[in-house]
């Protein structure tokens, strides 16, 4: 069986829509008039109320088709009216989706009825509010949908008791009065970037005159040459690339620029000294990062084999001159015997950790060859 709206769910509808003659721009640049009825483009002409409720029956009759397709079970005509207003008001998308379709579905009539006191939300000036006429439509709905369910419950026999879970939902909030339809200014579109950065560029008179210049007559372009915007390319032979290189060592030389390196052959550059002093730290820190940990691990063992077997060697000496030390209980040759021994120790330790900390050979190699 097809339902189809009555005139008290249709009076529901225009309560809580409101009227408007004329129309008002929304912020994505339609206009709505009448009762909710959205126009795309101009704003057209005024309505009366008469033509405004013409409009709303052709509104509403895709949300009649929709709550007639998605609702399994059997309605009363206040439910029916009641998912109507609910559908036309969060949505055809929303309503397919929400909790008070699927409990309609499941029969539980109570529950749909309290899902609608969820959608009492909407965007309020980029911000999520609940707003006060949303909660009064939401009440006025979920009333139609109970009116024809059993009332009868006595109170002395059906005390109400407090329900937490219902007054966390219903508890002291700010609610948002609904924001007047135009009051919201329409997003403009926003800029393409090319045309900002064009803009920015315009904004300064000497750029805007160079963009607006032509630097080269397209009557001079020849075919097979490339052309850039502000240059023409100039074919110059060897001869000519050579005077110009001479000029150019000629000026830096006058200015008092090191120019050694430009006219020396490669094989001297390479076997010379470099004319700047080479950072070690730098140097030895970028090969051991291209080398990697284990190939740096595997020389670093290699390489200081014997300096490692050097300051172990001196610390066995200093801790046998620490042993004779503690052993000598004040007698002269057996604290001459332990700085004898430690001595040595020392030195060892001093020079295996001088030879660990110098810049690896290998290093130098490779800087030197690269």
């Amino acid at each position: 069986m097809t339902n189809t709206i009555s005139a008290q769910g249709l009076a529901l509808i225009q309560a809580h829509e409101g009227f408007r003659a004329e129309p008002a721009q929304l912020p994505d640049g339609n206009w709505v008039v009448g009762y909710s009825h959205v126009r795309a483009g101009e704003a057209g002409d005024p309505l009366n109320q008469d033509e405004a409720a013409d409009l709303l029956k052709i509104d509403v009759a895709p949300v009649e088709t929709l709550v007639n397709a998605r609702v399994t079970q059997p309605l009363k005509q206040t439910q029916f009216d009641s998912l109507v207003s609910f559908a036309f008001s969060i949505g055809a998308e929303a309503f397919e989706q929400s909790q008070v379709l699927r409990r309609v579905n499941a029969g539980d009539h109570m529950a749909a009825a309290c899902s609608m006191d969820a959608w009492r939300k909407s965007d309020v000036g980029g911000e999520l509010q609940i707003v006060d006429a949303l909660v009064r439509r939401r009440a006025a709905e979920k009333a139609l949908y109970l009116q024809d369910l059993a009332l009868e419950a006595p109170s002395v026999f059906v005390r109400a008791k407090l329900d937490h879970a219902a007054s966390i939902l219903g508890a002291p909030v700010t609610y948002a009065p609904a924001p007047a339809v135009g009051s919201i200014p329409v997003a403009q579109p926003k800029a393409e970037p090319a045309a900002v950065i064009a803009e920015i560029l315009k904004s300064e008179p000497t750029t805007e005159a160079l963009l607006l210049t032509q630097v080269v007559p397209d009557d001079v372009v020849e075919e097979g040459e490339i052309v850039t915007a502000h240059a023409k390319p100039v074919a110059r032979s060897i001869q000519e690339a050579r005077a110009a290189a001479r000029r150019a060592h000629a000026e830096m030389t006058a200015e008092g620029v090191e120019t050694s390196l430009l006219f020396k052959p490669m094989h001297v550059i390479r076997a010379g000294t470099p004319p700047t002093q080479v950072d070690h730290r730098l140097r030895n820190a970028r090969l051991r990062a291209e080398r990697g940990w284990l190939p740096q691990l595997r020389s670093l063992v290699v390489e200081n084999v014997g300096l490692f077997a050097l300051m172990v060697f001196g610390f066995a000496l200093l801790t046998i001159a620490v042993s004779l030390g503690l052993n000598a209980k004040g007698a002269a040759i057996e604290l001459g015997a332990a700085a004898g021994v430690a001595i040595p120790g020392v030195a060892a330790v001093a020079m295996a950790t001088i030879g660990l900390r110098r810049p690896h050979r290998h290093a130098d190699a490779e800087h030197a060859n690269a």
